[in-house]
């Protein structure tokens, strides 16, 4: 990931660094150690999913670090928030908010109804965000998209994450909201979504299970580069960006 960041720097100054770190230790879950690496790159926060609970220490990370999100979707009880905004060096106001998928997932509450609470959470705060992004950590690509036309025209940017394989569908919706299936996988190129080859084939030939080992070699950069035209009105706030998707090799080892 760093070589990646590093490389787009060489293009221009990136106000703010965004990532899903549900996969950092090892492809289980995240640690305090792999975060702040993360944010010695210069991650601005991240969100998360289904593997966030893998490692012990998410649950005080969630409570101390306002940094990580955890889907908005779990049970109120659950420690930390779905949501929060974020203010860049150049002061401009990124909403982020972080949504699981209910379709070929364990059980959660409707992603829908709580898209509805954040949005109007944002709308209530005295000073609302002037960009609003929103992860859907899902698997069925119908459900991001049921979620992409449902926020149509109420949030910026709506990208998945979760298959670990980039999709090639980035669109900009009628209503001015840009979606994308996947933004894809930052890790082991030659791989079963990170997975060794060797190990995870065996499990779908025989139907043994085999412990998940994180592949080695060459890696891949998968993003989204966002840019956004401060200049422009927040009325028009859904005419100003411009995406671009990336997939590319990261060079090195893993």
């Amino acid at each position: 990931m760093g070589r990646g960041i590093e490389r787009l720097l060489r293009e221009g100054p990136l106000d703010g660094i965004f990532i899903n770190g549900e996969n950092l230790a090892g492809g289980r879950g995240l640690t305090s150690a792999k975060m702040e690496e993360c944010y010695r790159l210069g991650v601005t926060a991240m969100t998360s999913g289904n593997h966030l609970f893998d490692q012990k220490e998410a649950e005080g990370i969630l409570a101390s670090d306002p940094r990580l999100l955890r889907p908005e979707n779990f049970p109120s009880s659950c420690p930390g928030s779905g949501h929060r905004i974020y203010t860049l060096r150049s002061g401009f106001r990124v909403g982020l908010a972080n949504l699981i998928g209910r379709t070929f997932m364990a059980p959660a509450d409707c992603p829908f109804a709580a898209s509805d609470r954040l949005l109007s959470d944002f709308e209530e705060t005295p000073d609302p965000p002037d960009f609003i992004a929103v992860d859907i950590h899902a698997e069925a690509t119908g459900e991001k998209q049921a979620l992409a036309f449902h926020l149509d025209g109420r949030v910026d940017l709506l990208y998945g994450t979760h298959t670990h394989v980039q999709t090639n569908d980035l669109t900009c919706y009628p209503g001015g909201t840009w979606f994308v299936g996947d933004v894809g996988m930052t890790g082991p190129r030659w791989s079963i979504v990170g997975s060794d080859p060797i190990s995870a084939l065996s499990k779908y030939r025989t139907m043994v299970p085999r412990p998940f080992r994180v592949a080695e070699g060459e890696t891949l950069f998968c993003a989204l580069l966002v840019t956004v035209d401060p200049r422009v009105e927040k009325e028009d706030r859904f005419q100003r960006c411009a995406i671009r998707l990336l997939r590319e090799p990261d060079g090195g080892g893993s």
